[in-house]
C-alpha cells in the first residue's frame, strides 16, 4: 500500500506545479494518512507544502506546514532524513504570512524568531534568516531596519538552506532597485544571468525584477529583451499574478499601453482568484494605472466589455482597499504610499518599442515629423469652367480631394443654365469618379456622360468612359463583361490619348487582363508600360507589384523577385509595405529567409497605423513569424504570430488563422512551451472545415499525439493516435496509417498497456502485407513493428523474444539500407543475444571514434571485456573512449 503511495508521489512531482499536482498529493496525504506509515505521512505533507507555495495556493500551506512542525517538534530524530526538507519548507511560512492582511504581524515575528532559533540550534548560517527578516521589514516600510537586515544578508555566508544563485540575487536587486541603487543591481545580475540557472523559477524572475533597473540605467534593449523573454515564461505559470503587475507597469510606463492592455485583459481571469491578497493588490494597482492612459472597451472574463475608465476606476478602489488593510495589520502607510505612486507614476520613457518591426515603425515616423513630405504645387486660382479644368488636373495629379471640391465650386458657381453640354458632360464625370466605391451611381453617370460626349462628337472621352466602366465591371466581379466594355476602348486610348494618360490606361488593361486570367497577355502589357520613358514613377512601381502577383502565380520567382524589387521604388506607403511583403515572401520561397526577415519587417513598419491595413499587417506578421521561425529565433516567430491573430477573427480568414496556428505551434515546440502547442493544435482540429482532407487531420492528430507524449501523457496519446490512423485509413493512406499505429503501440508501451500493444501492432501487419513488399516505406515499416515488439519484450524482461524481434527487424533494415536503425538493432542482438564480445568489436570498429554509437558501443564493449575477466583490454578501451 505505502510503496503504491510513494509511487503516486513521485509521480506527482514530475508533474508542473499547479492545482492538478497539488489535488495528486493531496490524495496520497489523505490515504497515507489512513495507513500507519508516519514517516512517509510527514514527506507527503512536506511535499504538499511545496506544491501549494509553488502551484499558486499559498494559503493552503499554512495548515499541512503547522502539522508538521508540530511531528517534528514531538520528536525529531524521527524524522532526521527529511530534515533538509522541513528546513527549506519553513522559510515559505514567513513570506507566505505577509502576503494575507488577516494574519497578525505579531505572528509572521513568531515565526521568524522560531526560524532563527531552530537554523542557530542546526549550526546553519543565517543567511535565509536575515533574507526573510528584510522581506518583512520591507514589506511593512521600515527602511532603516530593511537596510541593515540586507547588510546583514548580504554579509553572511551561504549554505545549503540559502535561496539558489538566481533567487538569492533576484531579491536584492529588489531591494537596490527600490533604493535607487540601479547602476548596483544591473552588476549584481550579471553574474547570475551569465550562469548556468537550474531553478524552474530562474532566469524569468531575475528578469522581471531587473525591468526597472534596466531602464533607469538606459540599457533599453535590455529591458526589451528581459520583458519579452521573460514574460513568456511567467504567463504559463501559475500563481504569477505579481509577476503579470511588473510587466504590465513596465509596458504602461514605456508607451506600450496596448501591449499593457492586452496584458491585463489576458490576465483579468487570474484577478478572480488570486494567490494572496498582496499579489491582487499589484496587480490591480499597475491594470488601473495602464487603464487610466487609454479610452477603449475592455474585454471581461465571464461580463460585458467596460471602459477603460471605469474598470481602472474599480481597480484602483480594490488596490486601495488592500493597501488599507495591510496597514492596519502593519501599523504604517507604506502600502496605500506605495500603491498611490503606481497611479502617479510618470512615463519612464516615451516610447520603447518592444520590437524590430516597432523600431522601425517608430523611426519611419521620427524621420517623417523631422522631414515632412514636400507640398505638391499648387494649382492656379479658377473661375467659372476653370474649375472643371483644375478639378481635372487635380485627379490626373492623385490629388482626390482637390479635385472633389474644384467640381462642388463649379456646381456652386456656375448656374444649370449657364452650363454648356460639355460642361454637363464633365461634370458627370467628376460625379463618377468621385462616386468610384458606389458603382451604380458610378456608371449611370458615366453612362449619361457618353450619351453628351457622343452628340458632341468627342470620340476619346467617349472611349476614356467606357474604358472607366469597363474597369468599375471587372473589379466587381463581373469580369466578361467589363472586357467586353473596356477593353477595345482602353486599347485605342493607349495608342490614341494624351501621352501621359497612356500609362493610366494600359495599367487598367493589365488589371482587367490579369482578373480575367489571361496572365501572360497582362505580363506583356505590364513589360511595355514600365518600358516606356513616359509611364510616371509611381506608376511604374504600381505595374511592377501587379507583374509580381503573375509571375508568383506563374511560379517564375526570381522574375518575380525584380518585380517587387521595382516596386519598392513607389512612395505610396501602402503599396510600398506590399512590395515588400511580395519581395520577403519571395525570398522564403526562395529559401533565403535570413535576407526575408529584413524585408518583412520594413512592410509592417510601413503599414503599421494605415487605415484599413489590418489583414495586410496580419498576412505580413504570419510571413515575418514563418521566416524568424526558418532563422532560429522561435521568440520572435512566437510573439510575431500571436500579434498576427486578432486581425484574423472573421470566419472567412480562417485559413489565415489555421496558418497562423501551424507557426505558432511550431515556434512554441521548438521554445519548448508544450502545453501553448498543444492548445494551438486542438484549436485548429476544433475550427477544421466539415470538408478537411482526412489526410490533414491525421497528420495533425499525429502531432497532437507526439505532443501528448512529449508532456508524458501517454494513456491520452493513444487515442489520440488511433483517431489518427482512422483518419489515415480514410485517406486511403496504408503507410501512414501503420505509422500512426505504431505511434499508439509505443504510447501504450509507455503506459504499460502491453496487451494493447500487440493488437494494434497486429491492425498493421495485414496492411503491409498487401503492399509491394521491396518498397523502402514496406520494408522500414515492417521492420518497425520488429523493432517495436523488441522494445515491448525488453520491457518485460523477455530478452530472447527481444534478440529474435531484433533479427527480424535488421533483416529488413538491411534491406531498405536504414543504416542507422540496423546498427541499432544490431546492438541490441549483440548485447543481449550472445556473451562473447564479437559482435560488439566487429560493431565498434565500423563507426566514427566520437560518434555517439560510437561511445555506446565503446562501453558495451569495455563491460562485456570485464565480464570475462578481461580488464586490462577494458581499461584500454575505456581509456581511448575518455580521451576521445
Amino acid at each position: 500500500m505505502t510503496d503504491d503511495l510513494l509511487d503516486r508521489l513521485h509521480r506527482a512531482k514530475s508533474m508542473p506545479f499547479g492545482k492538478a499536482r497539488s489535488a495528486v498529493v493531496e490524495d496520497v496525504v489523505r490515504r497515507v494518512d489512513a495507513t500507519t506509515d508516519e514517516d512517509l505521512a510527514f514527506f507527503a505533507r512536506l511535499e504538499l507544502v511545496t506544491a501549494y507555495v509553488m502551484g499558486g495556493e499559498p494559503r493552503k500551506s499554512l495548515v499541512p506546514f503547522a502539522r508538521c512542525v508540530a511531528e517534528w517538534d514531538k520528536d525529531p530524530a524521527k524524522y532526521q532524513r527529511h530534515s533538509h526538507t522541513f528546513m527549506w519548507c519553513f522559510k515559505y511560512a514567513p513570506s507566505t504570512l505577509t502576503k494575507f492582511p488577516e494574519v497578525p504581524l505579531d505572528q509572521t515575528y513568531a515565526v521568524l524568531d522560531d526560524m532563527e532559533r531552530r537554523w542557530r540550534q542546526g549550526g546553519h548560517s543565517p543567511h535565509a534568516v536575515h533574507q526573510h527578516r528584510w522581506q518583512v521589514a520591507a514589506h511593512i516600510g521600515d527602511a532603516a531596519a530593511a537596510a541593515e537586515q540586507f547588510r546583514l544578508w548580504s554579509t553572511a555566508p551561504r549554505d545549503d538552506l540559502s535561496d539558489c544563485l538566481g533567487c538569492d540575487p533576484t531579491q536584492k536587486v529588489q531591494h537596490l532597485t527600490a533604493t535607487g541603487r540601479t547602476a548596483d543591481a544591473v552588476a549584481l545580475a550579471v553574474g547570475v544571468l551569465d550562469g548556468s540557472l537550474t531553478c524552474a523559477e530562474q532566469p524569468q524572475q531575475m528578469l522581471t525584477a531587473l525591468l526597472p533597473a534596466y531602464v533607469a540605467e538606459g540599457m533599453y534593449s535590455e529591458a526589451v529583451d528581459a520583458h519579452r523573454r521573460a514574460y513568456r515564461v511567467v504567463r504559463g505559470q501559475p500563481g504569477e499574478l505579481s509577476s503579470y503587475a511588473d510587466h504590465i507597469r513596465f509596458c504602461a510606463r514605456t508607451g506600450n499601453e496596448t501591449r499593457a492592455i492586452e496584458l491585463v485583459e489576458r490576465h483579468l481571469i487570474d484577478l478572480a482568484d488570486p494567490p494572496s491578497p498582496f499579489a491582487a493588490m499589484e496587480f490591480a494597482a499597475a491594470a488601473s494605472l495602464a487603464l487610466s492612459k487609454v479610452d477603449v472597451m475592455i474585454r471581461r472574463p465571464k461580463a460585458d466589455d467596460i471602459p477603460a475608465a471605469e474598470l481602472a476606476k474599480e481597480l484602483a478602489e480594490q488596490a486601495m482597499e488592500l493597501a488599507a488593510q495591510f496597514d492596519s495589520r502593519n501599523g504604517t502607510t507604506h502600502q496605500s504610499d506605495e500603491v498611490r505612486k503606481i497611479f502617479a507614476a510618470e512615463p519612464w520613457t516615451e516610447y520603447l518599442p518592444l520590437s524590430e518591426t516597432a523600431r522601425r515603425a517608430q523611426v519611419r515616423s521620427q524621420t517623417q515629423q523631422v522631414s515632412p513630405a514636400a507640398e505638391p504645387t499648387p494649382l492656379p486660382e479658377a473661375t467659372g469652367r476653370g474649375w472643371l479644368d483644375r478639378a481635372e488636373e487635380a485627379w490626373q495629379t492623385d490629388r482626390r480631394s482637390e479635385a472633389i471640391a474644384a467640381w462642388e465650386a463649379f456646381e456652386q458657381e456656375v448656374p444649370e443654365g449657364d452650363r454648356t453640354t460639355l460642361d454637363r458632360a464633365r461634370l458627370l464625370d467628376g460625379k463618377g469618379l468621385s462616386a468610384h466605391d458606389t458603382p451604380d451611381i458610378a456608371m449611370d453617370a458615366w453612362g449619361e456622360a457618353i450619351g453628351l460626349y457622343t452628340e458632341l462628337g468627342d470620340e476619346i472621352r467617349v472611349l476614356r468612359d467606357r474604358g472607366r466602366i469597363g474597369r468599375l465591371l471587372a473589379e466587381h466581379g463581373r469580369v466578361d463583361e467589363g472586357l467586353a466594355t473596356g477593353e477595345a476602348p482602353l486599347r485605342q486610348l493607349i495608342e490614341e490619348d494624351e501621352p501621359r494618360r497612356r500609362g493610366g490606361w494600359q495599367y487598367s488593361l493589365a488589371t482587367m487582363l490579369a482578373q480575367a486570367g489571361r496572365s501572360e497577355e497582362a505580363l506583356r502589357e505590364l513589360a511595355v508600360l514600365r518600358a516606356r520613358p513616359d509611364t510616371e514613377a509611381d506608376l511604374q512601381s504600381g505595374a511592377a507589384i501587379l507583374q509580381c502577383n503573375l509571375l508568383i502565380q506563374a511560379e517564375r520567382l526570381e522574375e518575380a523577385e525584380e518585380a517587387a524589387t521595382a516596386g519598392i521604388a513607389t512612395i505610396e506607403q501602402l503599396p510600398r509595405s506590399f512590395a515588400y511583403r511580395q519581395r520577403g515572401w519571395l525570398r522564403l520561397a526562395l529559401d533565403r529567409p535570413d535576407e526575408a526577415v529584413g524585408d518583412l519587417e520594413e512592410a509592417i513598419a510601413l503599414a503599421v497605423g494605415t487605415p484599413d491595413a489590418e489583414v495586410h499587417l496580419a498576412i505580413c506578421r504570419l510571413e515575418l513569424a514563418r521566416a524568424y521561425l526558418f532563422t532560429g529565433r522561435p521568440l520572435e516567430s512566437a510573439e510575431t504570430a500571436e500579434e498576427a491573430m486578432p486581425a484574423l477573427r472573421d470566419p472567412e480568414l480562417a485559413s489565415l488563422l489555421a496558418d497562423v496556428r501551424g507557426v505558432l505551434i511550431e515556434a512554441y515546440r521548438a521554445l519548448g512551451e508544450l502545453e501553448s502547442a498543444l492548445t494551438q493544435i486542438r484549436e485548429l482540429l476544433t475550427t477544421a472545415p466539415a470538408d478537411a482532407h482526412p489526410g490533414w487531420l491525421g497528420m495533425t492528430r499525429q502531432d497532437e499525439g507526439m505532443l501528448l507524449e512529449r508532456l508524458d501523457r501517454d494513456n491520452e496519446a493513444i487515442n489520440v493516435f488511433l483517431a489518427a490512423a482512422e483518419h489515415f485509413e480514410t485517406a486511403e493512406l496504408p503507410i501512414e496509417y501503420v505509422q500512426a499505429l505504431r505511434l499508439a503501440g509505443q504510447s501504450a508501451r509507455y503506459a504499460g498497456e502491453f496487451s494493447l500493444v500487440r493488437e494494434v501492432l497486429a491492425r498493421a501487419v495485414p496492411v503491409l502485407d498487401a503492399l509491394p513488399s521491396a518498397d523502402e516505406p514496406v520494408l522500414f515499416q515492417r521492420a518497425g513493428i520488429h523493432w517495436d515488439l523488441a522494445m515491448l519484450s525488453m520491457q518485460q524482461g523477455d530478452y530472447a523474444t527481444a534478440v529474435t524481434e531484433a533479427a527480424q527487424a535488421a533483416t529488413h533494415y538491411e534491406r531498405g539500407g536504414f543504416e542507422p536503425q540496423l546498427l541499432n538493432a544490431k546492438l541490441l542482438i549483440a548485447e543481449h543475444g550472445t556473451t562473447d564480445e564479437k559482435s560488439l568489436e566487429q560493431i565498434f570498429k565500423t563507426l566514427l571514434p566520437g560518434d555517439d554509437q560510437w561511445y555506446r558501443t565503446g562501453w558495451l564493449l569495455a563491460d562485456r571485456l570485464r565480464t570475462q575477466g578481461r580488464d586490462h583490454e577494458a581499461a584500454t578501451l575505456e581509456a581511448q573512449l575518455t580521451e576521445g
